[in-house]
């Protein structure tokens, strides 16, 4: 696979001008008589619960997927609504409530419309989700190598190889802190997120194309996750949508669905749980 809110939204774009299972079949489950070499009321207990704890780490893991590209989405789109001048999308655009965030965009002026850019950003869902236990963030960026193109009818791109690593903790467990100073390269994370008890290391080769501020197209190259996840994802036209797949190996792990401003739903294949997105970010059940 643009956007404060006094409440709880923090959010610092900076833009530095300078020279990225095994489930009951049945409608039931029936009791054994004695003899039968099947599943004891034991066994079945034991199955559901063990049902429920993979739900549970399938869901975990597919927040941390979705948050981890969706914090590249969301300062990137963030970043063009203000070079465009967009302004007619702040309303569509505005930080979500809920989520804390810092980010810094640095970009570096080219010619032929090419600018070099270089980016970093940490944030976390304040709340978190509570029938879950966690509270979810990232730490992201582009650190070296990105570009943004500039080109005619209103469309710009941005290219870039983004890594990171999704992080999560038990809900009140994590903080954000301040490591360096703004360059390009940056030669260490400018902000990043601490309290983690878990994290997900991932590279994420994305482009995204914009029309007047909005985005057009999004495109996700051979992403890695270190738990193993990959993401697919796809736009689709009239109205502008994304939808993506979450896998793991062969097993499909979630999908999502978003408009072209970061709203939408994210689905758990293996227990139709959902989970709302805001501005590109997991935040809360629907």
């Amino acid at each position: 696979m643009a956007r404060l809110s006094a409440l709880a939204t923090t959010a610092l774009v900076g833009l530095l001008l300078t020279g990225c299972s095994a489930a009951f079949g049945q409608a039931g489950a029936s009791l054994p008589t004695a003899g039968d070499d099947v599943q004891t009321v034991s066994d079945v207990a034991d199955s559901l619960v063990a049902n429920r704890s993979s739900a549970s780490q399938n869901a975990k893991a597919a927040i941390g997927v979705t948050d981890a590209l969706g914090s590249i989405v969301r300062d990137v789109s963030n970043s063009e609504r203000l070079l465009s001048g967009a302004s007619h999308l702040s309303k569509q655009s505005a930080g979500v409530r809920g989520v804390l965030s810092k980010s810094l965009l640095v970009l570096n002026p080219g010619g032929g419309g090419i600018s070099g850019f270089c980016q970093s950003s940490a944030g976390f869902s304040l709340k978190g989700i509570p029938s879950l236990d966690e509270t979810f963030g990232w730490q992201s960026g582009t650190y070296s190598g990105g570009a943004r193109a500039s080109g005619d009818h209103g469309f710009s791109t941005w290219s870039a190889n983004a890594s990171g690593e999704a992080v999560q903790a038990p809900i009140g467990g994590l903080s954000l802190a301040r490591n360096g100073s703004a360059s390009c390269p940056m030669l260490a994370p400018m902000f990043s997120v601490h309290g983690a008890t878990a994290n997900n290391a991932f590279s994420i080769p994305i482009t995204l194309t914009y029309r007047h501020g909005t985005l057009w197209n999004l495109s996700v190259s051979n992403a890695r996750f270190a738990g193993g996840e990959s993401v697919d994802v796809a736009m689709s036209s009239g109205p502008l949508s994304l939808a993506g797949v979450i896998t793991r190996g062969s097993t499909e792990l979630a999908t999502f669905r978003t408009n072209a401003y970061g709203k939408g739903t994210l689905t758990i294949t293996s227990s139709g749980a959902q989970y709302a997105i805001a501005d590109w970010i997991v935040t809360a059940t629907p």
